[in-house]
């Protein structure tokens, strides 16, 4: 389950990323990426970018269903225990949703 603080890191990952990486080799994503199909160029800006929205993004918990393609319950849940208790049955799952601020 992904929580503030892990986005904290992911936060940080990427800042080191685009400190310590060549953004210009375009083959480097796929080393990381474990694919040897994506073959992208990530620019600076697109790291800030993302770094930025997940500074900014509300992390809010849903009930889903068993195969995490429909939510249950409409209702997003500030904390996951709030989420869990709403579970119907044993199959259902929780969902980690990322609600960005609108830009302005």
């Amino acid at each position: 389950m992904l929580t503030r603080q892990e986005i904290m890191l992911i936060r940080a990952a990427l800042q080191f990323w685009c400190e310590e990486m060549d953004l210009e080799d375009s083959n480097l994503l796929t080393i990381y990426a474990g694919d040897p199909a994506v073959n992208q160029k990530w620019e600076q800006e697109d790291i800030q970018r993302l770094q930025t929205q997940l500074l900014t993004a509300r992390l809010r918990y849903a009930v889903c269903q068993h195969d995490a393609t429909t939510v249950k319950n409409p209702r997003l849940f500030e904390n996951p225990a709030d989420a869990i208790l709403e579970k119907n049955d044993d199959s259902d799952q929780l969902g980690v949703v990322l609600v960005a601020e609108p830009e302005v």
